[in-house]
């Protein structure tokens, strides 16, 4: 169960890391940030070489970093879909995102790349996955769960049965408040047990982005859960 719960984790983020094609169309893309785990000493070129050749002016590096409570940005890059991330000190790549045409609002989330200490010649430091942070797939009054932890859950949201596999859930539109209870396979993939129970409140004119991700103790279900709100006009 704990080999098949790396494959998803590796399978679903390293999907987002995949180059495309040197031809690709300039466009500018505005992100956030944000990190299971601190992220520092990172930077990225805000514009790409291939619009260094169209005509841009050669900018400074800008340095990223993480809050564990919140979206840190934003930030914007002009160049292709594939936005490359660096160590400040020593300029070698440390993350690399591969960014969908859904739109030009994200939100980026970096994971510690599991295969990175044992191979770390040939594996980048960080995993990057990109949410979708345009209004129409988060809106006002929504809440979406982003399941990156690994495990499929299945529960109830108050009296609404669901089953949360990976990656993004739909929108569900939010009130005062919201019981939620999730259940997972246990380590020997037979019991069910309880992932997450609490019940969450919310405020009118916010939106909200419940991330899962891999639980911090290794053979554990209780997941590692963020809660990210965010107020609206």
């Amino acid at each position: 169960m704990l080999i098949s719960n790396y494959i998803k984790i590796c399978a679903l983020l390293l999907l987002t890391q995949l180059s495309l094609s040197a031809e690709q169309a300039l466009r500018e893309i505005e992100f956030t940030v944000y990190g299971q785990y601190p992220v520092r000493n990172v930077e990225f070129q805000p514009t790409s070489e291939a619009a260094l050749e169209a005509g841009e002016t050669p900018p400074t590096p800008i340095a990223i970093k993480t809050h564990s409570l919140a979206r840190m940005g934003p930030y914007s890059f002009k160049g292709g879909d594939v936005i490359t991330f660096q160590d400040i000190a020593t300029k070698a790549p440390v993350a690399r995102v591969n960014v969908p045409k859904a739109t030009d609002k994200w939100l980026l989330i970096f994971v510690r790349n599991p295969r990175y200490k044992t191979d770390p010649d040939k594996q980048l430091r960080y995993l990057v996955y990109p949410f979708n942070d345009s209004r129409s797939n988060l809106p006002k009054n929504g809440l979406v769960f982003l399941n990156i932890s690994g495990k499929e859950l299945d529960g109830l949201l108050e009296d609404k049965r669901v089953s949360l596999g990976a990656g993004e859930s739909e929108a569900y539109r939010v009130q005062e408040s919201l019981p939620v209870n999730l259940w997972a396979r246990g380590f020997d993939g037979k019991e069910l047990l309880p992932a997450l129970i609490k019940t969450y409140r919310f405020e009118p004119d916010h939106r909200y982005l419940m991330i899962f991700f891999p639980p911090v103790l290794r053979g554990s279900v209780d997941l590692d859960v963020r809660f990210l709100a965010e107020a609206m006009e």
